[in-house]
């Protein structure tokens, strides 16, 4: 009996230690998130349909960092209903880092940014300096970044140089 009692115990202490080193992993519940995500709204809806399209360009956390090449973009898809244009987007897998996010209007040919036609926290106002840096990884992701562009490249914030 008493013999039986040891290995019952052992076997006890052996399963509640492999519980605790099982649970000592990643927070599941509070896991960091690594994407930006929110709605653009445009001034308008005079869209642009030709040779391009419209994208939310995410850019480094530098000095002018819309006057160079995005990390990445991603189209979006435009939804019109009445007088208002909105477009959702969400971008994904972005490394630990703080960026800025845009939208942009890209020409097709050669995925070159035409233009910055507004930004998370400057919208569309120009010569703005203070867009809003957002940083990842947060535990709840960085959801709602809400903001308005433009439509017409005509009224670009910026014009990256390296587009000719």
């Amino acid at each position: 009996m008493q013999k039986c009692a040891k290995k019952l115990s052992l076997a006890l202490l052996f399963v509640l230690a492999l519980f605790l080193f099982q649970n000592c992993g990643e927070d599941i519940i509070n896991a960091q998130q690594d994407f930006v995500s929110g709605t653009v709204t445009f001034k308008n809806i005079s869209f642009h349909s030709s040779g391009g399209y419209y994208a939310v360009s995410i850019y480094s956390d530098i000095t002018s960092p819309f006057n160079q090449n995005p990390l990445v973009s991603d189209s979006v898809e435009i939804n019109i209903s009445g007088n208002t244009a909105t477009a959702y987007y969400k971008i994904s897998g972005l490394a630990s880092a703080s960026y800025y996010i845009a939208a942009t209007w890209i020409r097709s040919t050669d995925n070159c940014v035409r233009g910055v036609l507004g930004t998370y926290g400057c919208d569309t106002l120009y010569n703005c300096t203070n867009s809003i840096k957002v940083t990842i990884p947060t535990y709840a992701g960085t959801g709602n970044l809400n903001f308005t562009c433009w439509t017409d490249t005509l009224n670009r914030l910026y014009a990256p140089p390296s587009c000719p």
